[in-house]
């Protein structure tokens, strides 16, 4: 059983290997495609077993001798695999060793912390929201890199003036999340100078405002996996239904409404549809409260 985990992020400039070089791990594993030159990093390490993914090409030779086990990733973009997208290293992880049996893996629950959703409170209070009375909306169109793209998915993101339709139906407050601050007076001069808007800085943040929500509309971001893992009502926009299954199989067993658009991209998506979908979950907060 695993009581401790720690995660790190290769990518990160501020990532530093000696600060784990020397650190007793059981267990290092990486999800970035390795190469020899990855793999020999990981064997540097005092870990006991490395795994990892190796690439689907030529550029995985010779990476296995370093590794205790590894599984051959299906495409170089594993975020394409939407929501199974490590399914292939889960698959190992299942088995580490020969002699244990496989073990029965139990969905992961999200937790948001107390200290978290307090800061988080006090951003939106400012915005003037209150807790349990506001939709959340995720995925515009953004100019800036700093876009709420998700990685797998290049049709991911909404026209400023696709929402500004969906928002003139909601009979609830609303709040637009913005990928950057810059972003607010392209939103102000689309949906109006009233609409609410806030900028979150992390995954965290984002699950303790969906947390404190009634619900959310969202395209293919990250929003959707937060507002399902939280069990949190939400309607998703896909620019195919094939994109749909993909990313959020068993929608409705996960308190989500997936609208799809016919013709593969998202801009044609079906606005009275998500509008649709959308009051349902402001009916049934009233019924709720």
């Amino acid at each position: 059983m695993v009581m401790i985990t720690e995660c790190f992020d290769f990518l990160n400039p501020l990532f530093v290997f000696p600060f784990w070089q020397f650190e007793d791990y059981d267990l290092l594993v990486s999800t970035k495609l390795s190469g020899a030159g990855h793999a020999s990093t990981l064997w540097m390490t005092s870990a006991r077993d490395k795994i990892a993914y190796v690439y689907p090409n030529v550029n995985a030779a010779g990476s296995g001798i370093f590794l205790t086990d590894w599984a051959e990733a299906p495409h170089l973009n594993l975020a394409e695999g939407g929501y199974h997208m490590y399914a292939e290293l889960i698959e190992v992880l299942k088995n580490p060793k020969p002699s244990v049996p496989e073990m029965i893996i139990k969905p992961l629950q999200v937790g948001v912390s107390r200290k978290l959703r307090e800061f988080v409170e006090k951003k939106y209070v400012k915005e003037g929201l209150s807790k349990g009375q506001y939709l959340v909306f995720h995925g515009i169109e953004s100019i800036s890199l700093a876009s709420m793209q998700s990685a797998g998915d290049r049709d991911s993101l909404l026209p400023l003036k696709l929402w500004a339709e969906i928002a003139k139906a909601t009979s609830v407050t609303f709040v637009i999340v913005l990928p950057l601050v810059s972003d607010k007076e392209r939103v102000l001069e689309a949906l109006g100078e009233t609409t609410k808007t806030i900028f979150m800085t992390t995954p965290g943040q984002l699950a303790a405002l969906i947390n404190d929500s009634i619900g959310v509309v969202t395209t293919n971001t990250a929003a959707v996996q937060i507002a399902c893992a939280l069990k949190k009502p939400s309607v998703a926009l896909f620019s195919s239904t094939e994109k749909a299954s993909l990313f959020v199989p068993h929608a409705e067993e996960r308190c989500c409404t997936v609208i799809a658009s016919e013709t593969g991209k998202l801009i044609d998506i079906n606005i009275a549809a998500a509008i649709k979908a959308m009051k349902s979950i402001e009916q049934n907060s009233l019924v709720l409260s």
